[in-house]
């Protein structure tokens, strides 16, 4: 019987929550155990986490209604849990910060959906994911919390990773474990090394034999004058005929500062963060931040956008109604690309002026809000004046 049916039978736990004992976890080849918590103590995992957490709490949302004449904006308390104040105790940018991030982490991340007795939304309360398993049986998915007790599906907003059987998403750091160990290595490494001041090993090779004794009091004495950042620079003497040689070779022979930006690399392919945005700039090949932001987009953030959007329309909406992210601002690019591609679409007719001036966030201006033609799309009627619409139709030069 494996270690973990053995964890199940001992703990009471279902599959999904086993899985997420550490304890039940062997350590990465290079000796170190990485979990959650161990994980977040590297720069570049913190970096790429709180990046994506905060890019998506930052973006805009919205309820819409899907009809045969396309998609409608509309009032909805699901949107302004997720916009303004999720809880009494954090607003909806902390509530999706935190709750992506926990799901970065740890493969899974809850949410107490709270209704009143008629049904109506009224908070959305963050669960540590430690604190709660599921349960499946007989085809019914219910989860339970350490301290809430049992709680059905939908009242429960569950945002996982990829995982296996698409119940339960697996923790990218426990599946990464090996990448994540020699990053955690590296750095313990290069810690020790700045703690003895930076110096390689050597040998110190005297020309008679010397006791066990002897050999014990060289050492001590040796680090005792010259470990650590203090000492370092301080003469080293040596006498009866001693002498001092290196025997292993320099980090820059170890190639440690290529594997420390290859560790950068690892979380960049781990969690889809471009590697420039980790500050890793040697492997840069994009033309313009707007294609360096597309890629990210299109790469990483879109993902978790999904999720999101799947999970709250299944849980928080009603049937027809969709979850959407503004993304205009996160992939508007710089001001004088924006002003092109807003003028060709008001020339065309797809936006108004004070469409266009809105989305610069600009106020509106008397006049604006007519629709543009060329001069060329105008039929044998419009030219005839018996289109109706030619009253709200500016046509252009051509």
């Amino acid at each position: 019987m494996k270690l973990v049916d053995l964890a199940k039978r001992a703990f009471g736990l279902s599959s999904h929550s086993a899985s997420s004992l550490f304890l039940l976890q062997e350590p990465a080849s290079s000796g170190e155990r990485v979990t959650e918590e161990t994980a977040w103590q590297l720069v570049p995992v913190y970096r790429a986490i709180t990046m994506i957490a905060n890019d998506l709490a930052r973006l805009p949302v919205s309820v819409q209604s899907m009809t045969a004449a396309g998609t409608t904006a509309m009032m909805s308390s699901a949107a302004d849990l997720l916009m303004l104040d999720s809880n009494r105790w954090m607003g909806g940018f902390e509530f999706r910060r935190t709750l992506t991030a926990q799901c970065l982490r740890y493969g899974n991340a809850f949410a107490q959906v709270v209704r009143s007795g008629r049904g109506e939304l009224l908070e959305l309360v963050p669960l540590l994911p430690a604190h709660v398993s599921m349960h499946v049986r007989s085809n019914e998915v219910t989860y339970r919390h350490s301290e809430l007790g049992e709680l059905q599906a939908d009242e429960v907003l569950h945002l996982r990773a990829p995982g296996a059987d698409g119940l339960w998403g697996e923790s990218p750091i426990r599946l990464a474990r090996e990448a994540l160990g020699l990053q955690r290595a590296i750095d313990k490494t290069a810690g020790a090394l700045y703690r003895n001041a930076g110096v390689p090993k050597l040998a110190f090779v005297h020309p008679g034999a010397l006791s066990a004794a002897a050999q014990q009091s060289i050492v001590d004495s040796y680090m005792a004058k010259h470990a650590g950042a203090d000492n370092a620079g301080r003469p080293l003497v040596l006498g009866e005929g001693m002498r001092v040689e290196r025997i292993n070779q320099t980090l820059e022979d170890q190639m440690f500062a290529a594997s420390r930006d290859f560790g950068v690399q690892e979380v960049s392919r781990l969690f889809g963060v471009p590697v420039v945005y980790l500050s890793e700039h040697s492997r840069s090949t994009f033309a313009s931040i707007t294609e360096l932001t597309r890629s990210y987009w299109d790469g990483c953030l879109a993902h978790w956008t999904s999720a999101w959007a799947d999970e709250v329309r299944r849980k928080l909406l009603a049937p027809g109604q969709k979850l959407v992210w503004d993304t205009r601002d996160l992939l508007k690019g710089s001001f004088s690309d924006q002003v092109s591609a807003l003028r060709s679409a008001v020339e065309v007719g797809l936006l108004t002026q004070n469409e266009a001036r809105e989305r610069l966030g600009l106020n509106p201006v008397d006049g604006g809000d007519q629709v543009l033609r060329p001069a060329n799309t105008y039929s044998d009627q419009d030219e005839d004046g018996d289109d109706e619409d030619d009253a709200d139709v500016e046509e252009l030069d051509a």
